[in-house]
């Protein structure tokens, strides 16, 4: 593996040249075949940079590296990060929690995880919290706070 590129396509992401980073770590995709013991962390993060640039393919790119990765958790944050971007909570958290099953004590999956579950009070104690005014009303609270970004959660 070609760790200079792959340095390379990392400092790019860093400084949001999303493009850049695509580019880089096609070229270390093309130098290994996909039994390489990095491969799945490659593809994490080509997938997560071409999430970036609005290229759906990334989403499904990352999902396919985390589904047969079982130790490194880097590959479950990229995916947790590529959910995130595309409004898929839900499956951000799972992505988390499978992450901190393989290393429980990743410093960003940690971070991560306080980051993403954090359930708030219902705003009005006395309906349901399924109720279309709690729901509607802490959507908007939500989103009036720091909102989360990738980078928030990757740095």
């Amino acid at each position: 593996m070609n760790t200079e590129l792959f340095d390379k396509g990392r400092d790019a992401f860093k400084a949001k040249d999303y493009k850049a980073a695509e580019r880089a770590f096609k070229e270390v995709m093309k130098s290994m075949d996909e039994h390489h013991v990095f491969y799945n962390r490659l593809a994490s993060h080509l997938g997560l940079a071409q999430v970036m640039i609005s290229d759906r393919n990334g989403l499904l790119l990352c999902r396919d590296a985390a589904s047969s990765e079982a130790v490194d958790a880097d590959v479950f944050l990229n995916l947790a990060c590529a959910e995130w971007h595309t409004g898929n909570r839900k499956r951000a958290l799972d992505a988390v929690i499978r992450g901190r099953k393989v290393d429980a004590e990743h410093e960003q999956l940690v971070r991560a995880c306080m980051l993403l579950d954090s359930r708030r009070r219902k705003v009005f104690p006395f309906l349901s919290s399924q109720h279309f005014l709690n729901r509607t009303v802490g959507q908007m609270i939500r989103r009036a706070q720091d909102e989360i970004t990738v980078h928030s959660l990757l740095y």
